[in-house]
């Protein structure tokens, strides 16, 4: 192949250029092969995306969860020691009170923290997304839900949970959101953009979404 005109005496003679035909039939087969809606070959495979630190975050969290648990045990054990002072027949002081609450609400607090942390733990060991040509199917801490592609609204990489705190969600057609626990993010991870992962879930959305009813 060869440039077909001069843009001006600078230029030189007339340059060729490499045979591309081979490298662009190996990109064809490539892109090709990543299809599943031209090969037809992956009907029944399954992609698994999997925490990007399973093992590290479990280990962390449930250490945390088993801290904050305890914390919240000896506080508790604290609460019933200064009510045990009490004299039979009289009311505890203000005094008394004041500590008796402080140590309660403590308990409270760390008790829900510890609970959050030792349900994320567990959401984090079983945490993955299959995907497959039907849909995706995500594993929770306890149980897994199978969402159809055509039930898929949008996928949201920021997602704020009461339990998972930041996380990602799939938004539905009728307006709800399943939390994808795989995507459950470390408070020093927050400022991060999302992953590739989230990316390559968008991507093969709207790839879904091109194809169109008749060729999933």
């Amino acid at each position: 192949m060869t440039i077909p005109r001069r843009l001006g005496p600078e230029t030189g003679p007339r340059t060729a250029l490499p045979d591309y035909s081979r490298s662009s039939a190996t990109v064809e087969r490539m892109v090709a092969a990543l299809d599943p809606s031209r090969t037809g070959r992956d009907r029944g495979r399954v992609r698994a995306l999997l925490p990007a630190h399973a093992t590290r975050d479990t280990a962390a969290r449930a250490v945390v969860a088993a801290a904050l648990l305890g914390t919240a045990l000896v506080s508790v054990l604290g609460t019933v020691l200064l009510l045990g002072t009490v004299p039979d027949g009289r009311s505890p002081g203000l005094g008394l009170l004041v500590v008796v609450g402080a140590l309660g609400a403590l308990a409270l607090v760390l008790g829900l923290l510890g609970v959050r942390f030792g349900i994320v733990a567990l959401g984090t060991a079983r945490a993955r997304v299959e995907i497959s040509a039907d849909g995706l199917r995500v594993f929770g801490p306890v149980r897994h839900r199978d969402v159809a592609w055509e039930r898929i609204a949008a996928i949201e990489s920021r997602v704020v949970h009461p339990v998972h705190w930041l996380t990602a969600a799939l938004r539905l057609e009728d307006g709800t959101r399943i939390v994808m626990p795989a995507f459950d993010r470390p408070v020093w991870t927050y400022t991060r953009p999302s992953g590739q992962d989230i990316r390559a879930l968008r991507t093969e959305l709207h790839r879904r979404r091109q194809a169109g009813p008749g060729r999933r």
